[in-house]
């Protein structure tokens, strides 16, 4: 058999060979991206879900601090109501 009759009968498996290992490294590609995607949008809602917790956090926070300050003052008032008997 000479090498260009073992080449000829080569040639199609080897290109058979690379045309699979190409789809197969195209299907890879595109299963990274998806998973990229997935993972990327998993960490999307986790960050939105830690927005509205700590909007509604800062919300609380306003709200005690608006609390603290109107008992604060009643506080003063007493105090001052005490120290004016007191004289």
């Amino acid at each position: 058999m000479s090498s260009d009759k073992v080449l000829s009968s080569l040639w199609p498996a080897l290109q058979t060979l690379v045309l699979t290992a190409t789809a197969a490294g195209i299907f890879l590609n595109i299963g990274r991206r998806d998973q990229e995607i997935h993972n990327n949008s998993s960490d999307i809602s986790e960050l939105r879900e830690i927005s509205q917790d700590l909007v509604k956090s800062q919300v609380l926070s306003e709200a005690n601090d608006s609390n603290h300050a109107s008992v604060l003052a009643d506080l003063r008032r007493r105090i001052d109501r005490l120290e004016n008997s007191n004289r």
